[in-house]
């Protein structure tokens, strides 16, 4: 008797393992699901506005509002240091957290490897992105912009 409840015991911890592996599984699925989901919206190609870009502004953040001229600018770096060309006073941008450069008359963001990473249009980048006019460009919890 003793042999068939320890046996019995054994299968119904058996099959509670199983049981919790598959709720696992079934919840990764639905997250990954749900992640490809939000990357198909985001990659979503913006409209391409081909106008010249005259400044950088601050939309959302904690310098909100600040802007510079980059009519005769070709690189500049953003930032929460000091030394950076374009200082966003966020804790949670890195000391210098991106690049901004010009390619003939386009426009690139690249990230320097911050800790948060940059984000345009809300996808995270990891190699040099075309911006254009009007493109959201995420760096901590600042958000900036180009604009004519």
């Amino acid at each position: 008797m003793d042999s068939a409840l320890i046996l019995s015991a054994r299968f119904g911890l058996l099959i509670l393992l199983w049981l919790f592996i598959l709720l696992v599984l079934w919840a990764l699925r639905r997250e990954v699901v749900a992640a490809a989901g939000v990357r198909r919206q985001a990659v979503a190609p913006a409209p391409i506005r081909h106008e010249k870009a005259q400044q950088l502004v601050v939309v959302e953040g904690p310098l909100q509002g600040s802007h510079m001229d980059i009519t005769s600018v070709e690189d500049l770096s953003i930032g929460r240091a000091e030394g950076n060309d374009f200082v966003l006073g966020d804790d949670f941008a890195s000391a210098r957290h991106a690049r901004l450069f010009r390619r003939g008359s386009d426009w690139f963001v690249e990230d320097l490897d911050s800790r948060n990473g940059t984000f345009v249009q809300g996808s995270r980048i990891d190699q040099p992105e075309r911006v254009a006019v009007g493109t959201d460009i995420k760096m901590g919890r600042t958000i900036v912009r180009l604009t004519a």
